[in-house]
């Protein structure tokens, strides 16, 4: 794993690889961003093709991580039922901070996500309520290794997505996984490595004051030579200048995030998706891009930081959206939320404490697997789990449907077969 500032790539490592493996793993990066960059001829766009074509390629998964547990009632709004606004009578929605949803009428989304509506309308959005694992845990840290892992009571060094990768990825790709925000140990294989971008908005080489960028890199590629007999300094003689070469090829599509945003690519959800959006643009064979959002943590004041969370949520989606249409993938893409548990029913005075049936949103293309414009599962206001909703419908059958998005295996790397969404 190779560290600095505001960049990390090699999200995992197999273990007991050598450093002389992980170097060479380095230049993988950059051999496969240059034969995929050099491959384009020019007047083509960058997926390949003609301009304004897109080349076919194969499906990609988005994953957007709600981290701190995110408030499925405030999402997914149960609008008729009357259970639902007696454990809320402060943050319970009224009817002027909920949009309706046409087909599914016990249901609304909050007011923040109106942005979504136009994907409800073309069953490009769908929700998935009273999602989780049996035996819920209402801890942050046995939650998250459970979700990340997929396998409910086991101790697991892999996630759900590595262990995808080690069985259907590109090896010769470690662009295949990106991370961005944060790490994301659902993309930890025993053989499979990814890249993690901590923060797109420091993703360059920070010079001191008064020195010369250009020179420094140069400086540090000059370093790897001659190479040093010690593998230890060899490994990060090449290390160095293969992590330079991949800044410089994936810094234009982060910098263009960065001016969308205001100069901020790393101020949340939307800023990062945007960063997603250019990434997938760039081409180079990622299948899986995670983003990271957090603060969904809303013990106090949560009518006011969860609807700011919301409208960044909102206004990400749908232009992540409308920036993969545009580039001609719109029928390629799946994105999907996650988050470790949902909130109690009952509000705790300006919040909600930890629960455990929890909402998931997707959003594809109309058709196929994905259950558009329609609710699955639901919320079993009548029969409480220990004061939260219950779990209707496992995780698993999220994770299967996505990986049979990915053209699986899917039961192998789940360990059984679930129900797939919209079956």
């Amino acid at each position: 794993m190779v560290t600095r500032r505001g960049f990390l790539i090699g999200g995992t490592v197999a273990a007991g690889a050598a450093v002389t493996g992980l170097a060479a793993w380095q230049g993988r990066v950059a051999e496969h961003l240059d034969d995929a960059l050099a491959s384009r001829a020019p007047g083509t766009d960058t997926a390949g093709g003609p301009a304004g074509t897109t080349a076919p390629s194969r499906t990609i998964l988005v994953v957007l991580a709600l981290n701190g547990g995110n408030d499925a009632l405030d999402t997914l709004v149960p609008v008729t039922a009357g259970r639902y606004h007696d454990a809320r009578p402060e943050l319970g929605r009224k009817d002027d901070r909920v949009v309706p949803l046409p087909g599914a009428d016990a249901f609304g989304l909050a007011a923040e996500l109106a942005p979504l509506a136009p994907l409800w309308a073309a069953r490009r959005l769908a929700a998935v309520a009273g999602v989780g694992f049996e035996g819920q845990s209402r801890s942050h840290f046995a939650a998250l290794d459970t979700w990340w892992s997929a396998q409910p009571g086991r101790t697991r060094t892999t996630g759900w997505l590595g262990r995808w990768l080690d069985e259907a990825a590109d090896p010769g790709n470690p662009l295949t996984a990106v991370a961005l925000g944060a790490n994301a140990p659902m993309l930890a294989g025993a053989r499979a490595q990814s890249t993690v971008i901590l923060d797109p908005a420091s993703f360059s080489l920070r010079a001191p004051r008064g020195a010369d960028a250009a020179q420094l890199a140069a400086a540090f590629r000059a370093t790897a030579v001659p190479a040093s007999g010690v593998d230890l300094v060899a490994a990060a003689q090449s290390a160095l200048p293969r992590t330079l070469d991949a800044v410089d090829t994936l810094a234009p599509a982060l910098a263009a995030a960065r001016d969308k945003d205001g100069g901020d690519a790393g101020g949340g959800a939307a800023a990062l998706l945007g960063v997603a959006a250019r990434l997938i643009d760039l081409d180079v064979g990622t299948r899986v891009v995670v983003v990271a959002a957090d603060g969904f943590d809303t013990h106090s004041d949560q009518e006011r930081r969860h609807a700011a969370l919301l409208t960044d949520i909102g206004k990400g989606v749908a232009d992540f959206v409308a920036e993969i249409d545009r580039q001609g993938r719109g029928d390629r893409v799946l994105l999907m939320t996650t988050s470790e548990f949902g909130r109690r029913v009952a509000e705790n005075g300006g919040g909600t404490d930890h629960g455990k049936g929890g909402v998931e949103l997707l959003v594809g293309p109309a058709g196929g697997a994905l259950p558009g414009g329609a609710v699955t599962g639901g919320y079993d206001l009548d029969h409480l789990d220990d004061g939260d909703l219950p779990v209707v419908l496992d995780t698993r059958s999220v994770y299967a449907t996505a990986l049979d998005w990915l053209g699986g295996p899917t039961d192998e790397i789940l360990g059984g077969r679930f129900e797939r969404l919209g079956r």
